[in-house]
């Protein structure tokens, strides 16, 4: 990631007019100390993307499957899409709209400008870990959240009890 940065960085330098550097957007990433909980900005603007993430918690089931629990805002000004979900201690996940065809687009789900997204409860969007194995006694599980415009994003969701 940060090679990426220090790439668009000469890149942005480089297209910049006369002697003044254009700025170069940089990722703030201010965590709270609990786990299930980040915040990510890039830049200090409201039209730059930066989304906040609560309440992530990872609720593993008996059948090897699991689901992500959490609310995602969209704190910018501008639209974001949660692409993807995944983690070291599952094969894969699916997203899951809410509705009778739960399909999610490709681009993924849509968050608005000022919105927010739960996911995890009965009428809301869902996010199902495929082939989960989080380890006896872990209280938190590593997830990263791929974002359209924020890109990959970190964060250590709460591991929660298994259910059935």
């Amino acid at each position: 990631m940060a090679a990426l940065l220090a790439v668009g960085a000469l890149v942005t330098t480089g297209c910049s007019d006369g002697d003044k550097a254009a700025p170069v957007p940089t990722r703030a990433v201010s965590e709270s100390s609990a786990p299930g909980q980040l915040t990510v900005k890039v830049g200090s603007t409201e039209d730059m993307p930066a989304v906040t993430i609560t309440g992530a918690t990872v609720r593993p089931g008996a059948d090897g499957e699991g689901e992500l629990a959490m609310v995602v805002h969209n704190d910018s000004s501008i639209p974001e899409h949660l692409v993807m979900i995944s983690s070291s201690v599952m094969g894969g996940s699916v997203l899951k709209a809410p509705g009778n065809g739960g399909t999610v687009p490709p681009v993924g789900v849509l968050l608005p400008p000022g919105s927010s997204a739960t996911f995890g409860t009965q009428d809301g969007y869902h996010v199902v870990l495929q082939h989960l194995n989080v380890p006896s006694g872990a209280k938190e599980v590593p997830v990263s959240v791929l974002f359209a415009r924020l890109g990959m994003v970190q964060l250590k969701a709460i591991a929660g009890e298994k259910q059935g």
